[in-house]
């Protein structure tokens, strides 16, 4: 009898001590997702701001220039506080480059491709811990990068009589691929006016300050509709 009650023990023991191991290894996944997913956040606003301090560097006047220093102001916070190791070293020296010289487009570009890699990263990582809603965030990034891209080449298109040949290329590359009929009227209406007004104008009558703002609001509005999918 004494026997089976120690048996008994035992195996309650041991189902108690499995069921306490379950519990931690839960929470310590929950910590680890929520690590992330404010990784995620941050990224995402690291993105935002990159494309926003790409597009007012090809701005020439003072506002612009106040914008800017105000958006780089709050990125050398947000790549003080990402502690995550997908915040690579080498994202944060190109951010220094981008900060000096934020007339450069391309270097831009770069460092933002290597924000849309640290997002994938994220993405699949929490996919793994089971989160399946935020499967396709970075495909919706690179996505928002198309319009990025195109403002930031706008507003710099936009200084000059006629669009450059080098911009205008490129400028409707992006607008091919921004061209989808699931993308709204808003959209295929901008691409129409930059089309007519800068892209193939025989004199450009778009300001670089017009070309901003008539972009900008499509992406924080298609940026606000990613960041609600992990909220």
């Amino acid at each position: 009898m004494e026997v089976m009650i120690a048996l008994t023990l035992a195996a309650c023991v041991v189902l108690l001590g499995n069921h306490l191991n379950r519990i931690a290894a839960d929470r310590h996944r929950k910590r680890i997702s929520a690590t992330d997913v404010r990784s995620l956040q941050q990224a995402l606003e690291v993105l935002q701001l990159l494309q926003k301090h790409r597009g007012l560097g090809g701005q020439r006047d003072a506002e612009a220039s106040a914008q800017r220093i105000a958006v780089a102001d709050r990125l050398v916070q947000l790549w003080e506080d990402w502690k995550g190791d997908e915040n690579r070293p080498a994202m944060r020296a190109l951010w220094q480059q981008v900060h000096q010289n934020p007339v450069d487009f391309e270097p831009h570009c770069i460092l933002i491709e290597q924000v849309l890699e640290s997002i994938h990263v994220l993405e699949l990582r929490l996919t793994c811990q089971g989160n399946p809603q935020v499967t396709g965030i970075c495909e919706a990034c690179r996505a928002l990068e198309d319009l990025g891209r195109l403002r930031g080449l706008a507003v710099r298109a936009a200084n000059f009589e006629t669009c450059p040949l080098n911009m205008q290329i490129q400028m409707r590359q992006l607008c091919q691929r921004l061209a989808d009929p699931i993308g709204g009227k808003t959209l295929t209406n901008l691409i129409e006016h930059l089309e007519r007004n800068l892209i193939d104008a025989p004199r450009i009558s778009l300001a670089p300050a017009e070309c901003y703002a008539l972009i900008t609001p499509i992406i924080d509005e298609r940026l606000q509709g990613i960041r609600h999918s992990i909220a």
